[in-house]
C-alpha cells in the first residue's frame, strides 16, 4: 500500500460507509489538526477541553474501563489513522477512558471544527456515526470470541491486530527497537515477518482484552508457538506464515470494515490443524500437538 497520511487513511476508511461525496472528502483532507505527543500509560484526553476528536498519528492506544475490584478491561484498540473519539458534542458516546499504550502522536480536532463540518456536510456526521458502529461491532466480535477456548480467542486477536496494522500501512514496532520518530506519513509494512503485540499491545494488554490472567496468556502464546503458528521474541508475537494462524482462528476480517478487506486472507481449511473445541485445562490437542502438562 502506498504511503498516506493518517488523515487520508481516515478518509479512506470513512469511504467504506459510502456516505462521503467529493466535497466531504475535500473538507476532511483540508483539516490541519494540531499534533502533540502523549506518553505511554497516559489518558489521551488529560488536560484537553471536553469534546473534540482525537486522531492517532503514531503509536497504539486503547479505550479502557476499571472494574470495582481494580481490574482493567480494554474495550477497544486504536492504531494510526483511527479516531479514538469522534468529537460530537461535549460527551463521548462510548464508555471508558482513552489511554496511550505506547508513546503516541495524537492530532486533536476541536469540537467546534467538527460541529462546523457536520453542519456543512451532513454526510460527515453519518460517516462518523458509522465509524462508532464499526467500533461497537468489533467489541461485539470480542464478546463472541469470549465463548471460545483461549487458544483460538488469542489467535483471533493476533490476526485482528495484524490485519489492522497492515491495513493502516504500519506494522507494529519490532521487539527490542525504539519507537521511530513520529512522521506524517504511514510507512508501508515490511513483507518478511509481520510483528504483532510490540509497542504497547503486549501480553498484559491481551489479558485485559480477553479477561485472562497474564500467566494464562503466556501459556497460550507459548502453546501457539509450539504449534508453529506464531513465534515469540522478548514478549512480541510474530506471524511468519499467516495462513495457518488465520485458518486456526477462523479469522474473517470483514467485521473490521477495512478498505480492500475482500482482498485480504480469509480462513481456509488447513491440513494438520485441528479445530475441535477443547477446554484449556488438561489438553492442547486443539493445536495439533500433545499436551505437555
Amino acid at each position: 500500500m502506498q504511503s498516506m497520511t493518517p488523515l487520508a487513511w481516515l478518509v479512506r476508511r470513512l469511504d467504506e460507509a459510502a456516505l462521503l461525496g467529493v466535497a466531504e472528502r475535500r473538507a476532511l483532507l483540508a483539516l490541519a489538526p494540531q499534533e502533540r505527543l502523549v506518553p505511554a500509560r497516559t489518558d489521551i484526553r488529560d488536560g484537553q477541553k471536553a469534546g473534540g476528536a482525537h486522531l492517532i498519528v503514531d503509536g497504539v492506544a486503547c479505550r479502557a474501563a476499571m472494574l470495582p475490584d481494580g481490574t482493567r478491561r480494554i474495550l477497544a484498540l486504536y492504531f494510526p489513522g483511527d479516531l479514538c473519539s469522534t468529537g460530537r458534542g461535549a460527551a463521548d458516546p462510548l464508555p471508558g477512558t482513552i489511554e496511550a499504550l505506547s508513546p503516541c502522536t495524537v492530532a486533536d480536532i476541536p469540537s467546534g471544527t467538527i460541529d462546523s463540518l457536520i453542519r456543512s456536510h451532513p454526510g460527515i456526521e453519518r460517516a462518523l456515526w458509522w465509524l462508532t458502529l464499526v467500533e461497537l461491532g468489533i467489541g461485539q466480535q470480542w464478546l463472541i470470541n469470549a465463548g471460545w477456548e483461549a487458544e483460538r480467542r488469542i489467535a483471533h486477536l493476533i490476526c485482528e491486530v495484524r490485519a489492522r496494522s497492515q491495513a493502516a500501512g504500519r506494522d507494529m514496532q519490532a521487539p527490542g527497537r525504539e519507537m521511530e520518530a513520529p512522521g506524517r506519513e504511514m510507512e508501508a509494512p515490511g513483507r518478511d515477518m509481520e510483528e504483532c503485540f510490540a509497542s504497547g499491545v503486549r501480553q498484559v494488554v491481551i489479558a485485559d482484552i480477553a479477561a485472562l490472567s497474564t500467566v494464562h496468556v503466556s501459556r497460550v502464546l507459548h502453546a501457539l508457538q509450539a504449534a508453529r503458528l506464531i513465534t515469540l521474541n522478548r514478549g512480541a508475537a510474530a506471524v511468519p506464515q499467516p495462513a495457518p494462524l488465520i485458518a486456526f482462528a477462523g479469522f474473517d476480517p470483514s467485521y473490521l470494515h477495512l478498505p480492500d478487506h475482500a482482498a485480504r486472507a480469509k480462513p481456509e481449511p488447513s491440513a494438520g490443524i485441528r479445530r475441535d473445541p477443547v477446554p484449556w485445562a488438561g489438553s492442547n490437542r486443539d493445536l495439533g500437538y500433545a499436551s505437555r502438562t
